[in-house]
């Protein structure tokens, strides 16, 4: 103990820490409960249960190491690079309490301290739907093999003046569902493909085939669904189709799943219409042995935006993806960096609050891919030639920033500038492929 005298005031310093030494009922159990117990309990995507205390210390030197590399929770985005709602980062402080629980030998503490268990009630949590679309038939998942993308596509009988409020996704087996899109699609291509792939779903590791007319995040493991924006009610045209776009992954043995969707509709018309923004790239011929190969997409916004979400796409080998705007005042928005992707762990990510970008803003997004033995990601070994294509093993870039503009007509000049944008990319695709 030490003495320091101000001001003829003497104040007494402790030689030792003052701070309490962290339990599991007092600190970590609020951070599992938190961060981990959604994913982490019975019937659930993760392969074993945190919810009790025996349950944690058993895996206690797992989980610092999950914790400390950063691995667990699953957050790819860097920090400072888009503020984002529902993230699962953990502080340097939460990590710490980890640490130094786990190196006093995970002591459980008072069970006063412990707080109430999560609840998580069933059915649906956003209300009773005005309208439920469901699986025509389940859907089996093999116990082994490449991850899955399938669409499964269901017409829309919306009612005149009425427009989509909100969306919720309940996969009828979270164990082999790892994420789900909802795709609007106004042109008939969905339904082209489902009808060639014979009518019940078909595969598309790239995407849904077509520029989509609005497509949201529904369903990540953890995720609690949402309203769309007060003011961003979404109209559905008549002969629009619901593409319903799964993710699954294989557990070791055969599941079946039947996803439901449950709509809610509003008679209150939107001030804002809801939109998106695809930047893109078919420039994609890598060489093995390629640790650094970069492209790249800008796309200039014809009217203003207010962007709520961001969903980047690549498959295996993809290594990092960063998007940004330039405005026309000189600012620059950092919108997104991945620099650890992995093709298993894509979401789409949702802002905290909308970021508004003014009419002449130049958004930017940059794919860089590791077609290298270093990378162990790569199928190929040895590393081999890498094209743009659709399946899991070729390559693809894709940016989808979605949104909000003031109106219906400035919604159908951004439709238009997209149409043009995808047909420039389409062209440059082209004569990328001649040229080599």
């Amino acid at each position: 103990m030490r003495i320091a005298w101000v001001l003829g005031v003497g104040i007494v310093f402790s030689s030792g820490s003052s701070a309490r030494e962290p339990t599991f009922c007092r600190d970590v159990a609020p951070i599992v409960f938190k961060h981990c117990v959604s994913c982490h309990r019975p019937g659930q995507v993760a392969p074993f249960s945190l919810l009790t205390f025996r349950e944690v210390k058993k895996r206690a030197s797992l989980i610092r190491q999950v914790v400390e590399s950063r691995s667990m929770p699953p957050w790819k985005p860097r920090e400072g690079y888009g503020d984002f709602a529902d993230s699962r980062r953990l502080t340097d402080a939460q990590i710490g309490v980890f640490r130094r629980w786990i190196e006093l030998g995970c002591p459980e503490g008072s069970p006063r301290d412990l707080p109430p268990v999560p609840e998580f009630p069933g059915g649906w949590q956003l209300g009773r739907p005005d309208v439920v679309l469901k699986m025509d038939r389940p859907f089996m998942v093999p116990a082994e093999g490449s991850d899955i993308y399938i669409h499964f596509v269901m017409p829309l009988q919306i009612p005149p003046g009425y427009y989509l409020k909100g969306i919720e996704c309940r996969p009828s087996n979270p164990r082999v569902a790892h994420h789900a899109v909802a795709i609007f699609d106004h042109t008939g291509t969905a339904r082209k493909l489902n009808h060639a792939a014979g009518g019940r779903g078909y595969r598309n590791a790239g995407g849904p085939g077509f520029v989509p007319l609005s497509l949201f995040p529904i369903y990540v493991p953890g995720r609690t669904p949402r309203f769309f924006p007060t003011k961003a009610a979404m109209p559905i045209p008549p002969g629009t189709d619901f593409v319903l776009e799964m993710h699954y992954h294989s557990i070791g043995k055969e599941e079946v799943d039947q996803t439901e969707i449950g709509l809610y509709l509003t008679r209150q018309p939107p001030t804002r219409s809801m939109l998106g923004v695809m930047l893109s790239s078919a420039e994609i011929d890598i060489p093995p042995g390629e640790s650094r190969y970069v492209i790249s997409d800008h796309f200039e916004l014809p009217v203003d935006l207010w962007a709520d979400s961001v969903w980047p796409h690549m498959h295996l080998i993809g290594k990092e993806v960063r998007a940004w705007a330039e405005l026309p005042d000189g600012w620059v928005e950092r919108l997104l960096w991945i620099d650890d992707w992995d093709f298993n762990q894509q979401e789409v990510y949702r802002f905290r609050k909308p970021i508004r970008l003014p009419r002449g803003t130049i958004i930017r997004a940059e794919w860089r891919y590791d077609n290298s033995e270093k990378n162990p990601q790569n199928p190929a070994r040895p590393p081999r030639r890498v094209r743009h294509g659709e399946g899991s093993e070729d390559e693809m870039a894709v940016l989808w920033l979605s949104g909000e503009v003031a109106n219906e007509s400035q919604r159908q000049i951004l439709i238009q500038a997209n149409v043009d944008h995808a047909w420039g990319l389409m062209q440059r695709g082209v004569e990328f492929k001649k040229g080599r």
